[in-house]
């Protein structure tokens, strides 16, 4: 099917440069955390898409460049999105398995290294329309990109944490 067959070409090529950032890591002997995010929550994006749609259609003035999307991605209208949330499904699923792999690879053998998956963007809440923003409804909007900063944010305390920073690493004052 052409949906595996994305997905798994997606990890071939991702996996081959992340494997090269890794054999640089495991040369300098510097701490390195790299989180890898998974793809946003489509299916909750589409759900804010299609409320900024309905509130287009009853006042033509809100969102004006809102049809723009589908020019540059097909994938994006209504007929085709169930597979885009399947298929950035199928990614996340390989990127966490890739994870698994190249950490048995790696990071099992080398202290200094920290690899972990965050499904922080891939459970976020997108599903409304002031999520989008107010011209193209497309892009995140500030209260969007906050949310998408907020859940990336979240799930950094691991990481900080291998690398020493943060309030628990601080020498305590006399």
């Amino acid at each position: 099917e052409r949906l595996e067959r994305l997905s798994k070409e997606f990890r071939r090529d991702y996996v081959r440069e992340l494997r090269r950032l890794l054999k640089s890591a495991r040369i300098h002997r510097n701490r390195v955390a790299i989180v890898i995010y998974g793809l946003i929550n489509f299916e909750s994006y589409f759900k804010g898409r299609e409320a900024a749609e309905r509130l287009r259609e009853s006042d033509r003035t809100l969102y004006p460049r809102l049809d723009t999307t589908y020019k540059y991605f097909i994938s994006f209208h209504p007929t085709y999105r169930r597979n885009l949330i399947r298929l950035a499904w199928m990614v996340n699923k390989e990127l966490y398995a890739m994870v698994e792999e190249l950490n048995r690879e790696f990071v099992q053998q080398t202290e200094h290294i920290q690899l972990r998956y965050s499904d922080a963007l891939a459970t976020a809440d997108l599903g409304r329309a002031e999520l989008l923003h107010p011209i193209d409804g497309w892009h995140a909007s500030v209260e969007g990109h906050n949310v998408l900063a907020n859940a990336a944010v979240s799930d950094l305390a691991p990481s900080l944490e291998f690398l020493r920073i943060g309030d628990s690493h601080r020498p305590k004052p006399r």
